[in-house]
């Protein structure tokens, strides 16, 4: 990755529930939140963001499960 991410170790204490939650979800802190962890106000805000769409029963959570793999794969994610 061309931008180093933060230390978890050394994190602004406002992103370590980012970084556990993370850790719970993928056994890791990824490293989206590690680089957006520079800026825990954006971090924070994105992570709202998916807790937000996680919760809305607009569209079924298979296909938000589905889509969410479809563009990992897209992108080259592991995941």
């Amino acid at each position: 990755m061309r931008i180093k991410g933060v230390d978890p170790e050394n994190a602004p204490e406002s992103v370590k529930p980012v970084f556990q939650h993370s850790l719970d979800l993928f056994g890791r802190v990824i490293t989206p939140n590690l680089v957006m962890a520079h800026r825990p106000e954006i971090l924070l805000a994105t992570a709202k963001l998916g807790q937000a769409i996680g919760a809305s029963t607009i569209v079924e959570g298979r296909l938000k499960t589905m889509v969410s793999v479809r563009a990992a794969q897209m992108m080259g994610c592991p995941f």
